[in-house]
């Protein structure tokens, strides 16, 4: 087993200086019970090795393996060495604080002794740790601390402390204090930018510590100095609240250990054994295999169960052994087996073949696919090979090459198109690969070119502004120490943060409402508003040099009046000139009768491609039409014929229009039947059949759609109905039972896409 863990104890004072707090501010032991939870929580979400103690100095108990009636008093092993977990976070929820003095030096000793028995006999630790968290407020004793030091540095056991201060804070304090962020960049409320100090700043838990400052006392002094040798004889570190705060309070993802991908580079007849690694990826938020639980009791083990039945009355279950894949052509299911699939299947091999070669300048960033970056060197143990791909990404960086690659993972993946681009830095030398598209994935759309129109052309002053914007706005030196600001690095996603986030308050609080405030960029307010304070003048230049204005657009006249109205020439003219799309042309006293008739083809023409709609004159053709142009959406188009067909029934005088009716119906089911939507049909067809019972007159109608056997659309006619031939049957000899009502309307449930019919009616 690999050595890649560590072994860490937690040593917390519990006595009574850590309790002490002046009014308004949190106690010493508070804050480091907020710090243990933040540290457990880091590793239980980083899915970590590492093993974890919980060890009490000043509590009430006396719990470890070196006590006796005088010596380790007041120390309790709360939580022995072993991975993270809730339990141990409960522990942490639990510290309060004693009102018992321990020994500081005793304390560190049973950490060590604590972590050699767990650890003895043991693979795989990689370090052992012991964390003080102290304010050294109690009394010790360091006779013996020589020989504890000389045991401690043998065990190759590193101690690190954390506390309200180690002396060297208080000239930083000062500084902090006689430093003022420019009163324009403060908000209303908000004075001299105390409420937005490092140390009163939320973490991404939600934490607001407040640390008073007051003078140590001469046993805090003395206690820091003898907690400054053991750490500095350890090759330990100090760190002050403040800064562990800061550092815990970023949440990071479980750390992986890149691994290599090993291809053969094939070029010509020369081959080379290569390696890539993932250089750069895109950081998906599936964080977690989340389970599902039984709110009620989440320790409830819940298995899961398949069935698969029969789509008909006898709901009979269908056996997986039984069950073979199928593919839809059409209306018809085609089934293929398994051998017949694996036949299908394109037959490929591992490979990485250069296959060409280009300018650099042909690869423009539009053509990068993809959601990975991979770094391709020189596999380890082949020389020769290694100083001819030294040479090949040398001659390529010379001449401002890429190469075009075949890639193909394995036997299993489909190949894929990349290119590789050198890179040169320092010693090291490597390719960048990158995917590309085949021809079929490129999309090519052209747009209108916007410097063509002298309007859209920016003037001096615009530009100036614009270069003063991007200036202010600059990040390269924005930090309070002239730094580069919010380095890549640095800044963590905020939307994998605020899951830690979520899932760490719900775990502590789960009766409380998530809070939507505390989120990453809050750690940084204070920079992001001297940012914004320096732009503001020329954010309200820029408003002041580009003015937004609101602008109507024209209607067009697309109406039968607008396009052939008997209006004089003049009324015509002033018409056309509003509707851009439609152009009358004129005639004079020698126009012909070919002439005549192919003004009357034009006229026709311009009106079909000006129809949105379904007339009541030519109802079918004009359905037809607006189903073959996509334009308006289907759902709108049949809309309208339902629309049309219950007018015509509604408004026929006896049977008049009951023809016409008909043939709209009989042509909404022909293409509802094409497009695979039954649930449009069917639902007009239960409103026909609804309001020939409660509505005077229209029973003639219905009558004439049995005589026609006009019914429902049936899963036989289309495989997206789940109305059987028995039921369409019944549906038009018998009056219409609820069961029938709720089976049709609720066939085939779209979704979501397409709104229900009685509401569009």
């Amino acid at each position: 087993m690999a050595n890649n863990k560590e072994a860490l104890a937690l040593v917390v004072d519990v006595g009574i200086g850590m309790s002490q707090a002046a009014p308004g501010y949190d106690s010493p032991v508070q804050i480091a019970s907020d710090i243990l939870q933040m540290i457990v929580q880091r590793k239980m979400f980083q899915e970590s090795k590492d093993e974890l103690a919980l060890i009490l100095y000043g509590a009430d108990e006396s719990n470890n393996d070196l006590a006796d009636e005088d010596n380790y008093r007041n120390i309790n092993v709360v939580f022995p060495l072993s991975p993270a977990n809730w339990h141990l976070f409960e522990e942490i929820q639990k510290i309060k604080p004693g009102n018992n003095p321990a020994d500081l030096v005793d304390a560190i000793v049973v950490a060590a002794d604590h972590l050699r028995r767990e650890t003895e006999g043991k693979h795989g630790f990689a370090a052992k740790r012991v964390m003080l968290f102290t304010n050294a407020a109690t009394t010790f004793s360091d006779h013996s601390l020589k020989t504890i030091l000389d045991s401690l540095r043998r065990q190759d056991i590193i101690v690190d402390a954390i506390g309200p201060t180690w002396g060297q804070q208080d000239e930083e304090d000062d500084n902090e204090e006689n430093h003022h962020p420019d009163p324009s960049m403060e908000t209303n409320g908000q004075e001299n930018g105390d409420e937005n100090s490092d140390a009163n700043r939320p973490t991404t838990n939600g934490y607001h510590h407040q640390t008073p400052k007051k003078p140590l006392t001469q046993q805090q002094q003395t206690g820091i100095r003898v907690i400054g040798e053991i750490v500095n004889s350890t090759e330990g570190t100090l760190f002050t609240f403040r800064e562990a705060l800061t550092i815990l309070s970023v949440h990071q993802s479980k750390i992986v250990k890149p691994t290599a991908t090993k291809y053969i580079m094939q070029l010509a007849d020369l081959k080379l054994h290569i390696c890539t690694y993932i250089q750069v990826k895109d950081n998906k938020p599936a964080i977690f295999r989340l389970k599902k639980v039984y709110a009620r009791d989440p320790t409830t083990e819940i298995k899961v169960d398949r069935g698969r039945y029969t789509k008909d009355e006898q709901d009979q279950e269908i056996e997986k052994e039984e069950l073979t894949d199928g593919f839809r052509y059409g209306t018809t299911f085609v089934p293929i087996n398994k051998e017949t699939l694996d036949e299908m299947k394109y037959q490929s091999e591992k490979c990485f073949s250069v296959i060409a070669f280009s300018e650099a300048n042909m690869m423009r960033r539009s053509l990068y696919l993809g959601d990975t970056v991979y770094e391709v060197i020189a596999e380890a143990g082949f020389e020769e090979e290694a100083q001819a791909f030294a040479g090949l990404v040398q001659a390529m960086y010379e001449t401002n090459t890429v190469a075009i690659v075949r890639k193909c993972f394995s036997e299993r993946s489909a190949p894929e198109l990349g290119f590789l681009r050198p890179h040169i830095a320092h010693d090291h030398v490597c390719m960048y690969y990158v995917k590309l598209p085949f021809a079929e994935d490129l999309r090519e759309f052209e747009f209108d070119n916007l410097d063509s129109t002298k309007r859209n052309q920016p003037n001096d002053e615009q530009l100036k502004c614009i270069d003063n914007l991007i200036t202010t706005m600059d990040l390269t030196h924005a930090d309070r120490s002239g730094e580069e600001a919010f380095r890549p690095e640095l800044v963590f996603n905020p939307y994998i943060q605020r899951m830690f986030q979520s899932i760490a308050r719900r775990a502590v609080t789960p009766d409380e409402p998530l809070s939507l405030s505390n989120t990453i960029m809050e750690m940084n307010d204070t920079l992001l508003r001297s940012i914004a304070g320096k732009s503001k003048r020329i954010l309200n230049t820029v408003h002041e040099k580009f003015v937004l204005r609101d602008t109507d657009r024209r209607q067009k006249i697309t109406t039968g009046d607008a396009l052939f109205g008997n209006v004089d020439s003049t009324a015509k003219r002033a018409r056309l000139d509003e509707n851009e799309n439609i152009e009358e042309p004129t005639t004079d006293s020698t126009t012909t009768p070919a002439d005549s008739a192919s003004f009357e083809a034009q006229a026709a023409a311009k009106k079909k491609a000006a129809m949105r709609n379904v007339g009541t004159l030519t109802p079918v053709e004009d359905f037809k039409f607006l189903i073959e142009q996509s334009s308006p959406s289907f759902a709108e188009v049949c809309k309208q014929m339902c629309n049309i067909i219950l007018e015509l029934v509604h408004n026929s005088h006896g049977d008049a229009l009951f023809e016409k009716a008909l043939q709209c119906l009989q042509c909404l089911r022909e293409i509802c039947i094409n497009k695979l939507e039954p649930k449009i049909f069917n639902d007009l067809e239960l409103l026909l059949k609804k309001q020939a019972s409660t509505i005077d007159g229209r029973k003639d109608f219905w009558q004439k759609l049995i005589d026609e056997k006009l019914s429902l659309i049936t899963s036989e006619e289309c495989v997206e109905s789940n109305v059987i031939p028995v039921e369409a049957i019944k549906f038009l000899e018998e009056e219409i039972p609820t069961e029938t009502i709720n089976n049709a309307a609720t066939t085939n449930e779209q979704d979501g896409e397409d709104e229900d019919l009685f509401d569009l009616i």
